[in-house]
């Protein structure tokens, strides 16, 4: 069953992200008179998760590396933006035997867009991710037995941040600590993923 699972808000954590401004998820439409919010409200859901057997969330195989020519960004969606939002900022992580990685790092999404489609490649600017490293999303391909855990964290930005290293070396670690001193607020949603 497909479905999308709406958390609240994380007020400690990160964003960074790709976004597209087509209409297949309301990308870019601006905001009613209902659509902001306090940091309270502010949620982050992803339409393509599927429920697990467990309850929690699942990454479909087409978001990880296990499809033929890597897998795609998964599509996220969020409401109850913060009053005085600008922009976005979104990171994926996991936590990985040698420390904390990131999947996707991704900043200057415009404050009206409010929805990422699948694949999406435009609007944000891409930072490093860790394993490659790459300007793009990495998709899941982690290695070992079990189900490994993943969090997507979306950061409403009062202004666009202050970048301490060049856009195009800007890591997550480093992305995290520039966008703090302009976050509102956050929103996180945790999937998981098992290769076969």
């Amino acid at each position: 069953m497909r479905w999308a699972l709406v958390l609240g808000v994380v007020l400690q954590g990160c964003g960074a992200m790709m976004l597209t401004a087509d209409a297949g998820l309301d990308a870019g439409v601006a905001d009613d008179a209902g659509a902001r919010g306090d940091a309270g409200s502010f949620r982050l859901s992803g339409p393509g998760f599927v429920e697990g057997g467990d309850g929690g969330l699942v990454l479909p195989r087409e978001y990880t590396c296990d499809v033929d020519g890597g897998g795609l960004s998964p599509p996220l969606a969020w409401a109850g933006v913060p009053a005085g939002t600008v922009e976005f900022a979104l990171v994926m992580t996991t936590v990985a035997r040698d420390g904390l990685k990131y999947n996707w790092v991704v900043w200057g999404i415009p404050g009206a867009v409010r929805a990422l489609s699948a694949g999406s490649t435009g609007g944000g600017v891409a930072g490093l991710t860790s394993d490659g490293p790459q300007l793009a999303y990495a998709p899941p391909c982690s290695q070992g037995p079990g189900a490994k855990s993943y969090t997507f964290t979306l950061a409403a930005l009062s202004a666009p941040p202050r970048l301490s290293s060049p856009a195009a070396m800007e890591r997550g670690d480093v992305l995290e600590a520039d966008i703090a001193p302009v976050t509102l607020g956050r929103a996180s949603i945790t999937v998981s993923s098992t290769r076969p």
